[in-house]
This record gives C-alpha cells, structure tokens and sequence, in this order.
C-alpha cells in the first residue's frame, strides 16, 4: 500500500512528506540554533546570525529546507532519467536517511551544504550530451565552491565536478577552466567584501580548525543500534543489488548511478576530516544512498517485500526520535 502510494499518487506523497518535515523537522525533534556552538564559520555566521534568536523562524526555515531537498532530490532523479518510473520514492528514502536521529533536527552547516551538493549534481547530470555545457559546468564547480565556504569539510566533495566532467565527456579545456574559475569566484568574492569592510582575516582562518578538532564522542543506546543496523543492512542489500544490475541500465543511467556512487568514498573522507558528531557525518551519504534504494524497490517485485521495508524504515525512524 505504501509503496503505491508513493509510486501513484505525487500529491498525496507530498502532503506525506510535508506533514513528516512538520511532524520531525519542526515538531517533536527540533532543537534550538546555537551559532556560536554548531561552527566557528565567519560566512556560515554571518548567513545564521539573523534567525538565531528567532525559534518559531528557526522551524519554518528548517522545515521549508528539507521539505524543498526532498523535491529536489526527487526532481533530480526522475528529470535525469535515472529511474524509469515516476514516483516519490527518492525523495521519501532521503528523507527517511537525513532523519535518522534527533540530534540532526536544528539548522545546521551540513544541512545548507546538502542542499547545495543535490545543486550540483542536478548540474552535472544535465550536462549529458550538452556539448556547450559551459554555464552548467561553472555553476556546478560555483556551488560545490560555495558549500565548502560555508562549511570547509565540504571542499572535499570539489573533485566531484571534475569526475562527474570526465564521466560525462565533458573534456574540453574551456570547461576545465571555467570549472577551476567556478571553484575561486565565492572565496574570491568573500575576501573581496572582507576587504572592503576591513574584516579581519583571523576570522577565516577559524574555518580550518575542523582539521585540528576532534567531533564529540558518541555513544549510541539500544534503540540507536537498532535503527543503524536496519538502515545499514537495507542500504547494504540496495548497493548490492545496484552493482550487479549496473549494467543492465541504459547508458545515462548508468553514468549517472556511477556519478552518484563516487560521493561515498569522498563521504567517507568526509566522516573522517569532519568535526561534525556522528550523525552528521553520516548523512551526507543520503544522496546515493536514497538513489540505491529507490532502485532496489523498483526492481524488486515482492510488493510485501516493499512495503516492508519502507514500513520498518519509518517506524525506526520515529521511534528513534520519540525514545
């Protein structure tokens, strides 16, 4: 019934999605933005500092923020072809992903930055077969740019656009270069402004100090293993099953997959270099996750097997958070 639903309906998938970001992301699990504890940032400050004091604000923008990626990412996935049938799936899986835990649920840099990467990649897959794709290139090395401004562990995902070039055969010097341009353009912006305004560069230099610092030490109870062990084992079992029916997909598709599956090792980079706690780390894998998983369900035919998953999803999920 569920996965119906999802596959069938997009209006009533939406208002499902909508009413879970109210119910979760402005509801029962969020917390309060402290700036001045969540990052050291100077531009990700400047950006927060206005709704800081500001929780009903806080709770509308987080809300919008995540029901808005959800689109996003489902936009991505069926605009690029890169599942066949037109469902909301993807954007429930990365939903269900991204909300694992109530320490996750307050405005936060990974946030802003995982709407930024879905940016990204929605430019990169776009330049299939464009072979004046200059605009898109520049756009996409500007976005990816601009989260690691935002939150500096993020610069680790700039390779990203120049895989996702190659892949695509974007080979031309001129998109080389307008990719490096793209990637210097935000940091060459901010310094300019700081230099107008006589900002002090010492608070940029705060931007490094994830790479000196240690994340707070996590220390999952029961229910926290439980719903890791489901979600890793139904992530586990999509890739799984997207690795050995990667070849039977079309070409674009099968790029694409490629593309998406290149942000877990860079995300396992990420889990490492980052100061962000445990899982903020780990949703930054939501994006080729969800896509893995939204495949699985396609291509399964045991509708019992569908709906079973989805539902212990939810229900871990929910009781993750009301635990």
């Amino acid at each position: 019934m569920i996965v119906n639903i999802f596959r069938h309906s997009q209006t009533t998938s939406i208002v499902i999605i909508s009413s879970l970001c109210v119910f979760i992301w402005m509801g029962i699990s969020f917390n309060s933005t402290d700036i001045v504890k969540e990052s050291s940032n100077f531009f990700y400050n400047i950006l927060i500092s206005p709704i800081e004091l500001n929780s009903i604000l806080q709770r509308a923008i987080l809300g919008i923020l995540i029901f808005w990626q959800c689109l996003l990412m489902n936009k991505m996935m069926i605009k690029e072809k890169i599942i066949s049938t037109n469902s909301f799936l993807p954007g429930l899986f990365y939903f269900l992903l991204i909300s694992i835990s109530p320490q996750i649920i307050h405005i936060n840099p990974t946030i802003l930055c995982m709407f930024l990467l879905i940016f990204t990649l929605t430019k990169i897959l776009s330049s299939y077969s464009d072979k004046n794709a200059y605009s898109k290139v520049f756009e996409s090395a500007f976005l990816i740019s601009l989260a690691g401004l935002i939150h500096p562990p993020f610069i680790v995902f700039i390779p990203i656009v120049w895989i996702g070039m190659s892949i695509f055969s974007q080979v031309e010097w001129r998109h080389w270069a307008l990719s490096i341009i793209g990637i210097i353009c935000p940091w060459y912006i901010i310094f300019s402004i700081a230099t107008f305004f006589s900002i002090e560069y010492s608070s940029f230099s705060l931007s490094l100090l994830f790479l000196f610092e240690e994340g707070p030490k996590y220390s999952p109870n029961l229910i926290n293993l439980i719903c890791l062990t489901i979600f890793g084992l139904i992530c586990f079992i999509a890739l799984a099953e997207l690795m050995i029916r990667l070849r039977q997909k079309n070409i674009k598709a099968r790029k694409s997959y490629i593309l998406l599956l290149w942000i877990i090792p860079f995300s396992v980079i990420y889990f490492l270099v980052s100061n962000d706690f445990f899982y903020m780390k780990l949703i930054v894998s939501a994006i080729p996750l969800s896509a893995a998983i939204s495949n699985y369900i396609e291509f399964n035919k045991k509708l019992i097997w569908q709906n079973f998953i989805i539902s212990v999803m939810i229900l871990s999920m929910i009781i993750n958070h009301i635990i």
